[in-house]
C-alpha cells in the first residue's frame, strides 16, 4: 500500500489556485502545471517550499510502502 499526498491534492485542500502556487514558487504557470501533471519532475527545493506552504512534512510527497 502506498501512502502519499500529491501537490495537487494539498493545493486543492488549501483552496489555492495553480497560479497562486506558481507565483509562490517563482515558476511560470506552465512550469507549475507540468510539474503538477507529472510531465516534469519536482526539484527538492520546490517540494520543501510546498511543504512549508501547506504546513506538512516533506515526506508526504513520497510514497511509503506499508506491509
Amino acid at each position: 500500500m502506498n501512502l502519499h499526498l500529491s501537490p495537487k491534492a494539498l493545493r486543492v485542500n488549501k483552496g489555492m489556485t495553480q497560479k497562486e502556487v506558481a507565483e509562490y514558487l517563482n515558476l511560470s504557470l506552465t512550469q507549475y502545471k507540468r510539474r503538477e501533471n507529472g510531465e516534469t519532475r519536482w526539484y527538492a527545493d520546490e517540494l520543501y517550499r510546498l511543504a512549508k506552504l501547506y504546513n506538512v512534512n516533506i515526506s508526504v510527497f513520497f510514497p511509503e510502502k506499508v506491509s
